[in-house]
């Protein structure tokens, strides 16, 4: 791991996943770290928003879909 300068972690608003548990619809978060060596890092995790506990990686999945969806400054 990097030594890293910066950390932000971003709701994902228009998230679109299930939880693989329990099948009760996810939410998920977005976060961006910035190394000092200039390097992007971004982690998607989606949790079950039933109290199963489940939580994990994921995939960008939004029901919007489009470019928005793909910026990660969007």
């Amino acid at each position: 791991m990097h030594p890293t300068i910066q950390i932000s972690v971003r709701p994902i608003l228009d998230y679109y996943g299930k939880c693989p548990r329990c099948g009760y619809p996810a939410g998920a978060a977005e976060t961006v770290r910035k190394s000092l060596d200039g390097r992007v890092e971004f982690l998607v995790v989606a949790t079950c928003e039933l109290p199963c506990g489940w939580y994990g990686p994921a995939a960008r999945t939004t029901m919007t879909g489009g470019a928005a969806a793909d910026d990660p400054a969007a």
